[in-house]
């Protein structure tokens, strides 16, 4: 079993969600005291060894979240590293961070950079100021200028929030954005959304399927340069096409690479951060989607590529010698085991995906979102919820 070093700084860990799970696996197989906080920990990302855990049912409630933190932080023996695991918890320590830098240091950049990355009104107009490519981009300030936007926008679009608030997310659950085929049915859409959420955003459609989607990782210094990047891409996505990654591998891009560096830079970035891009093929080249300033979904898989950001970032942050990277490694695919098998059966119903096509995506070599042999609770506790699911009639709707 791993040793802790109870001598060095804590991780603390916001969300033992996926994210949080590799994060937590990324620093505890080293030694180090990782401490997660999340509301519930039923869900079986959460069941992980690697961590000391603290349940707060308010997570949810910025003020209580950022107390149990200064609690937590007044009894650590020195200043902890705080790792957000989601856009909620890095908004709230970004903002609060005058309370909690007494105690902590910060995986992610400055104030006015992750106000920048959450939103998305912002960082288009920035992306668009620097000359970076981007999708098609409008945001509309109400019904007149939505009808205008119909007339310029290429169809199909998407219309979605710059940040989903609580009044979306209870109404649209797991929901991230519409799609709008013609000009009547983007202004149908505006007028139903707009009572949810008074900040939209509508964005051309690029063509192709979730493999065009690729995304880099990185880890920015103080002086915001690399220390090190991963280029990648998607295979599959849950839910397809609108969702996150289920299925993703490893592949060097330098002009991924050098995307992110001047993307980032520009930003005067710091810390840990990813960066998306989609291949438009009608103008051969990569669009620039989003900028995110905590770890993203499908991260542990530049730690099986011999480049673990986030022991960088912890390293980079308490002055230690940081990891060596022992070369890239190319073609790795990274499988979230149950996502990808919702993901896929989606697939497989509406033919879009054959048997044979499924079992090939996972030839080479494999890592894994859950599966872990030193930690191996997760894995069966997500074995224990699959064993509810009504397979038969999964079965039944299949095309076989």
């Amino acid at each position: 079993m791993m040793r802790i070093d109870h001598t060095k700084p804590a991780a603390v860990v916001l969300g033992l969600g996926q994210n949080g799970l590799a994060t937590v696996r990324s620093l505890g197989r080293h030694g180090i005291p990782v401490i997660g906080i999340d509301q519930d920990f039923r869900n079986y990302t959460a069941r992980t060894r690697y961590c000391r855990k603290i349940m707060t049912a308010k997570y949810e409630e910025g003020d209580h979240l950022i107390e149990v933190l200064v609690e937590l932080g007044k009894s650590l023996p020195r200043k902890g590293l705080i790792f957000p695991s989601g856009d909620f918890p890095l908004f709230l320590t970004s903002e609060r961070r005058e309370l909690l830098e007494d105690y902590y240091h910060f995986s992610f950049p400055s104030k006015d950079v992750v106000r920048l990355t959450l939103d998305k009104n912002r960082f288009y107009k920035f992306a668009s100021e620097k000359n970076f490519v981007i999708p098609q981009t409008f945001f509309p300030s109400g019904s007149d200028d939505c009808r205008k936007i119909a007339k310029e926008v290429n169809f199909p679009c998407i219309i979605k929030p710059f940040q989903p608030n609580l009044g979306w997310r209870k109404r649209f659950p797991g929901q991230k954005l519409f799609v709008a085929d013609g000009p009547e049915s983007l202004l149908r859409l505006y007028e139903d959304l707009f009572v949810v959420h008074d900040a939209l955003i509508i964005q051309e459609l690029i063509p192709g399927d979730d493999s065009q989607l690729s995304f880099s990782l990185t880890y920015f210094d103080k002086s915001s340069q690399p220390l090190g990047l991963f280029t990648g891409h998607k295979v599959r996505q849950y839910p397809p096409r609108f969702g996150t990654s289920s299925l993703a591998e490893s592949r060097w891009d330098a002009r991924i690479a050098e995307q992110t560096v001047n993307i980032l830079q520009a930003m005067q970035y710091t810390g840990y951060g990813s960066v998306e891009f989609k291949w438009d093929p009608r103008e051969e080249v990569f669009k620039v989607l989003e900028v995110t300033a905590r770890t993203w979904f499908p991260h542990g898989i530049s730690t099986a590529c011999n480049l673990n950001l986030v022991l960088m970032a912890y390293c980079d942050q308490f002055g230690l010698p940081g990891p060596q990277a022992n070369g890239f490694r190319d073609g790795v695919k990274w499988v979230h085991e149950e996502r990808d098998l919702r993901s896929s059966l989606k697939r497989l119903r509406a033919r879009e995906l054959t048997f044979m096509q499924w079992i090939g995506s996972y030839r080479g070599n494999r890592t894994y979102a859950i599966s872990a042999w030193d930690d191996p609770a997760p894995l069966l506790h997500m074995l224990g919820n699959l064993l509810g699911v009504p397979w038969r009639y999964v079965a039944r709707s299949l095309p076989w």
